[in-house]
């Protein structure tokens, strides 16, 4: 608000005495009114409105929701929600403008269920939040997609082992062996493949109780030379373990499409079975060419 400023003025005047006392009374009281005006709004203090730049867009994150019989869960990068995703699903891609936040997952209740995880994030980098486990045990594993696109007709797929409760799997891609023993946590660099229909399998070994066989061994009898029996032994039987697996394995169609990047989470459902899901990435020079990514 400006500071009014109160003007004085002078003039010749020809009055009356009685005019002129009940004027300069008026005057005296409209200049009194006049200054305190001017003092209160002299002293209300004068505040500039200011606020901060908003950052550029620095990366871009999503959630994967792979904790079987959790609700919907929802991420936050600090204070801010980027995701809200139910199980077996993926968020699509959110700005996140801060160099280094803490991210976060709520339950439906508000309450928080993992976190604080701390990241820090390169300019243009796009990532993945993989919320693995179980209710009551539920880990974030972020997964930064390093990839620089496909070549011409081709398209690029990579994989990510999300799945707290399975062994090391093996992966293969139309019949082939693309990794094996791939661990918790891990995941593989990208591999070029041609666009169009591919089967991905992934397979591990469950372990299984081994099988316990025992064999009775014939009694042993001990004679004297008469054919009196002096003794009646009867060997140990003889247990032989024989170990047993059982490969699951879980086969899946998926398309490619030209020029696209791709992502394959492996996780697990209720029964601990595996299950996988396609993920399009955000192709990097869409994210480093963006005018506020830079």
């Amino acid at each position: 608000m400006p500071i009014q400023r109160v003007m004085k003025t002078s003039g010749t005047f020809t009055l009356s005495r009685g005019l002129y006392s009940g004027i300069a009374g008026l005057l005296l009281v409209t200049g009194c009114a006049q200054q305190e005006a001017a003092v209160s709004t002299q002293a209300t203090p004068v505040t500039a409105a200011t606020s901060k730049p908003e950052q550029p867009v620095r990366g871009y994150a999503r959630a994967l929701h792979a904790v079987p019989g959790a609700g919907v869960l929802s991420l936050t990068a600090d204070a801010s929600k980027f995701a809200s995703v139910d199980y077996g699903n993926v968020s699509g891609f959110e700005g996140i403008r801060a160099e280094k936040v803490k991210i976060s997952a709520f339950g439906g209740d508000g309450k928080k269920v993992a976190g604080p995880m701390p990241l820090t994030i390169d300019k243009g980098e796009d990532f993945t939040v993989l919320v693995t486990g179980v209710p009551g045990d539920i880990v974030l594993l972020p997964w930064k997609h390093k990839n620089q696109g496909p070549e011409k007709g081709k398209a690029k797929i990579a994989f990510v082992h999300a799945a707290k409760a399975l062994p090391p799997v093996e992966l293969k891609i139309d019949g082939k062996s693309f990794r094996r023993e791939i661990k918790f946590g891990i995941a593989t660099d990208y591999t070029t493949l041609p666009a169009g229909s591919h089967q991905l399998q992934v397979l591990y070994d469950k372990s299984l109780a081994p099988q316990i066989i025992e064999m009775q061994q014939p009694t042993v009898v001990t004679k004297d030379t008469d054919g009196n029996v002096l003794a009646v032994e009867q060997p140990t039987p003889i247990v032989t373990a024989i170990p047993r697996s059982e490969i699951i394995t879980l086969t899946q169609d998926v398309d490619l499409v030209e020029g696209k990047v791709y992502s394959v989470a492996v996780f697990h459902d209720g029964a601990q079975t595996p299950k996988i899901r396609l993920m399009e990435d955000k192709f990097v020079p869409d994210v480093v060419d963006a005018p506020a990514a830079n």
